[in-house]
């Protein structure tokens, strides 16, 4: 099973930003060195708890303090910025690293306040497919008729072009991978598995269709918690869980819950009840229980790639988990 992981970069209560930061490099060349395929880092603003606000710039970084590993995000959204701007900063990473550098994108509007901020002055919004053909574009040099911006060029002009990928959970992300010919990647965020399960075989559908030569390519993306003893793993499972109910509170944390706080706090009985319906966007348990639903999820949804999302508390546990998964998964 081809794993990859996709990092929020979180930050722990008593740490900051910068120690989170340091943590992901080391987090990054721990995978490398345990054979994950591809390294990700998610875009998240107003979130008080995670340092992935620029995930384009934890990408230079990761990949100046890496040599092998597929560095991207997961992802840009892309509506927020200009396709122009995001080529150039794309292209530069992959002169300076040919051949490593992924570039997912998604269209979430985040918080009202974030998107109008982000798009200040702006008075005609841009399509999502819009951008995506103009990236495609920028990425291969293309200046036709066809561009928007004919005779423009993304700078640097290199001879390699970054990976793009589509994420997304509806038909309507699919459409847009399928029909540009690229791969598709989907969360598991507590949507109902027969929807997601629908979602993919469209995206394959229409793919093969439009492009009977190649090859669609799915990966599937979730929360993992494994641990070497399972009073660990409950622990982690508690603080988790505390931190995804909490990010959605106008009072959000400024950093991620230790295990024995969450473990010690009263929980209304509106809390409990919304904590129980986060529990199957996580998938928790042994690292054999692990690697087997996460091989189970390969052959439901026909995925060719897992992406995991090591969200967990500590950064001894989060090395932990991808050293455990990485020999489970060979083992």
């Amino acid at each position: 099973m081809k794993l990859s992981i996709l990092d929020y970069v979180p930050i722990f209560e008593g740490r900051n930003a910068t120690q989170a930061l340091n943590h992901t490099v080391e987090l990054a060349q721990l995978a490398e060195s345990l054979g994950y395929y591809r390294y990700w880092v998610a875009e998240h603003h107003q979130v008080y708890s995670v340092a992935s606000s620029a995930p384009e710039m934890v990408m230079m970084t990761l990949l100046e303090q890496t040599s092998s590993l597929h560095i991207g995000s997961g992802g840009v959204m892309l509506p927020h910025y200009s396709a122009y701007k995001i080529a150039e900063q794309f292209k530069l990473m992959e002169a300076r690293h040919p051949g490593r550098v992924d570039l997912g994108t998604g269209h979430s509007p985040s918080f009202k306040s974030v998107n109008k901020a982000l798009n200040e002055e702006k008075t005609k919004p841009v399509s999502y497919q819009t951008q995506i053909t103009d990236l495609l574009h920028y990425f291969n040099s293309d200046t036709s008729n066809k561009h928007r911006f004919k005779g423009l060029q993304a700078t640097p002009l290199i001879e390699t072009s970054p990976n793009m990928y589509i994420l997304g959970t509806s038909k309507q992300s699919a459409t847009i991978a399928a029909e540009n010919k690229l791969p598709f990647v989907i969360a598991l965020m507590g949507q109902d598995y027969n929807h997601t399960k629908n979602v993919i075989s469209y995206y394959r559908e229409l793919y093969n269709q439009l492009h009977p030569e190649g090859l669609p390519y799915v990966i599937v993306s979730t929360f993992v918690i494994t641990a070497s003893h399972q009073n660990q793993v409950t622990e982690l499972e508690q603080s988790f869980h505390l931190w995804l109910m909490r990010i959605s509170y106008l009072n959000q944390p400024k950093s991620y819950f230790p295990p024995k706080y969450a473990l010690n706090r009263k929980y209304s009985s509106r809390e409990k009840d919304k904590i129980k319906r986060n529990h199957n966007r996580v998938i928790s348990g042994s690292p054999k229980e692990v690697i087997e639903r996460l091989n189970s999820i390969i052959l439901e949804f026909e995925a060719d790639e897992i992406m995991i999302q090591p969200h967990i508390y500590g950064e001894n546990a989060r090395k932990s988990l991808i050293e455990l998964l990485a020999q489970e998964n060979i083992d």
